[in-house]
């Protein structure tokens, strides 16, 4: 690797280390939401912003650190990982929406 090929990674790394805090910072001020005023929508909002935030980002950086080991890591890399890392941010945005309409739902205002 050249040395411009390592700035960049330690560069990638450290975007995604700050974009993970920033990320469990949200997730932190919203649970405590949910703790404070007991609200379940605030608790799917945590849970939500969790997935879209935080989760594809550790997935991310456990491939990469599990990668010597993984048998066929570029596979992993390269088709697995995006699929499930999208998958992970479906499944925040619908608890987000969840966490938005859930009254309506409940057919209360």
């Amino acid at each position: 690797m050249t040395a411009v090929e390592t700035g960049l990674y330690l560069a990638l790394v450290t975007a995604t280390l700050i974009a993970m805090t920033l990320g469990l910072m949200i997730v932190f001020q919203a649970y405590r939401g949910y703790r404070r005023n007991q609200s379940q929508r605030m608790l799917y909002l945590a849970a939500g912003l969790g997935f879209v935030t935080i989760a594809p980002f550790a997935l991310s950086l456990g491939v990469a650190l599990l990668s010597p080991v993984l048998p066929d890591a570029s596979f992993v890399r390269t088709s697995v990982l995006p699929l499930v890392s999208r998958l992970l941010e479906i499944t925040g945005l619908g608890l987000i929406l969840y966490s938005l309409y859930s009254s309506r739902l409940r057919g209360s205002v």
